[in-house]
């Protein structure tokens, strides 16, 4: 039989609660969980459908180290919202996000992480029904709590809306990684269409951002006084007013190897920068309107100018590596921005070797450059 908790991390979990605006649901008595999933202390593997437990059931009954697994289906979390409470967790599904599909009602986040939680969600659609008025404050699709630090994947996030953080809100000294997904056609009233962090040190890696849209900045990721790093994420078509790909307001977050094309923003189509630390490397900015970059000080510092990067409105070409001509993607019109065999972008990127493809050639430009480069999903 599994040890019961100690008094510290029942506190802890408690006081979790206390943090959301919601409870968490649970119809089963703790007593019955208990005895459905009494198992050796090792690490074990709860599948769901589980006879009529709830999502939120089979997760509440987990321990720390164990995997739910979800078959194929569609959940829908019309009275309630999926919690996950536990340091390290995984609740994967069993076929792939195009087949398991997560679904709120539009007034919440499908999916909160709480405090501490460093569990992983793998392989789910997160949607929720559209609303005309959006009310949730942080987080339409999924909430990083403060101090927790959870693994995102091979998700497909869409169709989420809240006022920041279509997609998903990073709270305050968060730390979430989120690879491999696709964000579209998520909606943030203000800030920080597909993805909105504030004050926190978020990974986003390897993802596609399309057709997301932001009130006010950020279309794609919003980021406020943040120290994230975003690294070869493809963003395409995207808008707000101040940067229709990514905005950042006094963050000091390192963005290298992403490629942007045909954002759309009154200012900074692709980038806007408002004051901070960003660093800009090994970018390609393509047919972004009306700038591919947009500096809201009058003259950027020297640390936030980019470097390596092909900016096709001309801005910094000459200087630094910056380059400004066609980019010769194999077919961008259907999405596909691999760098053709002629393309300029190949090892023209920065040539520091922290930076270096891994065939240990100088980095390309792009999203498919660099040691951490694009996988294709």
């Amino acid at each position: 039989m599994r040890k019961a908790s100690g008094a510290s991390k029942t506190a802890a979990r408690r006081s979790g609660r206390r943090h959301l605006s919601w409870k968490c649901r649970s119809a089963v008595p703790a007593l019955v969980l208990a005895a459905i999933f009494s198992l050796p202390a090792s690490a074990a593997v709860l599948r769901f459908p589980k006879g009529n437990l709830s999502l939120q059931d089979v997760v509440t009954a987990a321990a720390d180290g164990d995997t739910v697994l979800v078959e194929p289906g569609t959940y829908e979390f019309f009275y309630d919202h999926l919690v996950i409470l536990q340091e390290r967790l995984t609740v994967k599904s069993a076929a792939g996000a195009a087949r398991t599909i997560l679904k709120g009602r539009g007034d919440g986040p499908v999916v909160s992480f709480l405090r501490g939680s460093k569990a992983v969600l793998d392989g789910f659609t997160i949607t929720s029904i559209p609303r005309e008025k959006v009310t949730d404050l942080k987080g339409g699709g999924i909430y990083c709590a403060p101090e927790s630090a959870p693994v995102i994947i091979n998700a497909i996030i869409t169709d989420n809306s809240a006022v920041f953080g279509g997609g998903i809100y990073c709270d305050t000294l968060s730390a979430p990684r989120i690879s491999g997904c696709t964000f579209t056609r998520n909606n943030a009233a203000v800030s920080g269409g597909a993805i909105f962090i504030t004050r926190a040190a978020a990974v986003i890696h390897n993802n596609r951002f399309r057709d997301n849209r932001a009130g006010t900045a950020g279309g794609a990721i919003g980021s406020n006084r943040g120290s994230s790093k975003i690294i070869n994420n493809i963003i395409h078509q995207n808008s707000a007013v101040f940067g229709g790909g990514i905005s950042c307001d006094r963050s000091a977050s390192i963005i290298y190897n992403n490629t942007l094309v045909e954002n759309r923003a009154d200012y900074g189509g692709g980038i806007v920068v408002d004051k901070g630390a960003v660093r800009l490397t090994n970018l390609i900015l393509y047919h972004n309107r009306d700038r591919d970059i947009h500096y809201l000080a009058r003259e950027p510092e020297a640390v936030t100018r980019p470097t390596y990067s092909l900016i096709s409105d001309g801005s910094f070409r000459g200087f630094n590596g910056n380059i400004a001509v066609d980019p010769l993607f194999v077919d961008a019109d259907t999405g596909d921005f691999h760098l053709g065999k002629d393309s300029p972008c190949k090892n023209t990127g920065n040539p520091d070797f922290f930076y270096e493809d891994p065939d240990s050639t100088t980095s390309d430009m792009g999203a498919y450059g660099g040691p951490g480069a694009q996988g294709d999903h």
